[in-house]
């Protein structure tokens, strides 16, 4: 007969913080383009709560919310650069 054990995860003491959230901004080119936002996706989804791409026309501005605590924009700008995504961030 196997031996079972039992896990009880006690989130009592745990407390929501939503203010940690900080954001950067960033100009992409091609950002309009299908397979860039793929990249961009796959690259950061993961790792980041939220990615948004400005609706203008003529704007290739990208907005991304993250939580410091597990990423930093010189990071994202690391990753962004590996995979071959032309930008500038716009914030420091």
């Amino acid at each position: 007969m196997e031996h079972r054990v039992r896990l009880w995860i006690d989130a009592r003491q745990e407390q929501l913080q939503p203010g940690r959230y900080q954001e950067v901004n960033y100009v992409i080119s091609g950002i309009k383009t299908q397979s860039i936002r793929e990249t961009i996706y796959q690259t950061l989804a993961v790792l980041v709560k939220e990615i948004q791409i400005a609706e203008e026309e003529d704007f290739e501005k990208v907005k991304i919310i993250y939580d410091p605590e597990r990423i930093t924009p010189s990071f994202i700008d690391y990753l962004l650069s590996q995979k071959g995504v032309e930008f500038r961030r716009l914030n420091p």
